[in-house]
């Protein structure tokens, strides 16, 4: 599209300033004018089409057409010279500044000799005011040029911007699931260090046989899992390889001491809890359950200053959905980072994958609202 109306502009402006010349020419010279001037005046026009490509040349050539016409028919000639203007706009907008500044003189010497040939000898203000004709289309090529330099700077810095936002985003996104990952291993070796000392304790009391046997492997293969583990877990942690957490990992019995800091803190929540509770829930989707919630209370002080949230537990016999809600507030976001930048709800929605669960969000009527389906036990 954009080479189809550069075609359509080359073949208009020659077309435009051919038109101009012979209404010009037939309106100063009437029934008197002659082919020939007429003739000069359109070639000089029609060297316009190849003003993109050399524009030097096309200067020269209509220069040229423009002095022969001059010494034929002044008044021609007077209208013809815009021909050469133009030609002067293409060499100024299209090349450096020393060809700028050569096409500039070679303009201002030829100005200056049609003056001094001229019968009526102009006087110094109207050679003065010719000169500075020649300055117009030098001006408004350097105009055009300042524009698209800084157009283009814009464009860059925008494109500097967007990339810079992205890689936040990328940047964050990975640090969301590194601590997604290192909380889940920290999950596993608690369950395989259970799961280690009861068979350790179940192997003392069998007697010898193959129960004993097939306690003792599960002992050796738990302990070496948690090795592993803790090789794996020495990595995730990045400056401080092996060292244990300084407190528990929290889970969903701790999201009704959440909710009591988070009024402390000045928001207005409250907890609502549905169903009964079974006796035991996964450890990792308890920790996915309180993440969740965390999380999206974080979004609501973040994204919807003074608004109400409610949170609500809805225990099934399949597993527990954790709904937030919260109303829309004096802040400038809808209560959650719903934006390219944020990646709070993309880390809740890859926590809630990774125990088998899902998790929707998105805008209601008068506010916002997180729901996460999650089972009991997680199914990946």
């Amino acid at each position: 599209m954009h080479e189809h109306h550069l075609t359509v502009l080359d073949a208009a402006v020659p077309a435009v300033v051919g038109a101009v010349i012979v209404v010009g020419q037939a309106l100063h010279g009437g029934a008197s004018a002659g082919p020939v001037p007429l003739v000069l005046g359109v070639a000089a026009a029609v060297a316009l089409t190849a003003r993109r490509r050399w524009p030097g040349w096309t200067l020269v050539a209509s220069g040229v057409l423009v002095a022969v016409l001059f010494h034929l028919d002044r008044t021609a000639a007077s209208v013809a010279v815009l021909a050469p203007a133009v030609a002067l706009y293409s060499v100024a907008l299209r090349r450096g500044r020393l060809e700028q500044a050569a096409a500039g003189i070679v303009a201002l010497a030829a100005v200056i000799a049609a003056d001094l040939s001229h019968p009526g000898r102009p006087t110094l203000g109207q050679t003065i005011a010719h000169v500075l004709l020649i300055a117009l289309p030098l001006l408004a090529a350097d105009v055009i040029r300042t524009h698209r330099a800084n157009m283009r700077l814009h464009i860059e810095r925008f494109e500097l911007a967007e990339q810079a936002r992205e890689q936040d985003a990328e940047r964050r996104a990975e640090q969301e699931r590194v601590r997604i990952a290192r909380e889940l291993h920290d999950v596993v070796a608690h369950t395989l260090t259970e799961i280690n000392v009861t068979a350790a304790a179940a192997a003392e009391r069998a007697g010898e046989g193959d129960e004993r046997a097939a306690l003792e492997q599960i002992e050796r293969a738990s302990h070496a899992a948690i090795g592993e583990l803790r090789a794996v877990l020495g990595v995730l942690r990045g400056p401080t390889p092996g060292t244990a957490p300084h407190a528990p990992t929290p889970g969903i019995d701790d999201i009704a001491d959440m909710i009591i800091r988070a009024r402390g803190a000045g928001l207005d929540v409250h907890l609502d809890v549905a169903g009964a509770r079974p006796e035991r829930i996964s450890d990792s989707i308890s920790l996915a359950a309180y993440r969740i919630v965390q999380e999206s209370l974080t979004n609501v002080r973040r994204h919807a200053s003074g608004a109400r949230a409610g949170v609500t537990l809805r225990f099934s016999p399949a597993g527990v959905t954790v709904t937030v809600d919260n109303e829309a507030g004096t802040g400038t976001g809808t209560g959650n980072d719903t934006g390219t930048g944020g990646v709070g709800i993309t880390g809740m929605r890859e926590r809630a994958t990774a125990v088998g669960g899902r998790l929707s969000a998105g805008p209601r009527a008068c506010g916002f609202r997180v729901d996460a389906d999650l089972p009991y036990e997680p199914t990946r």
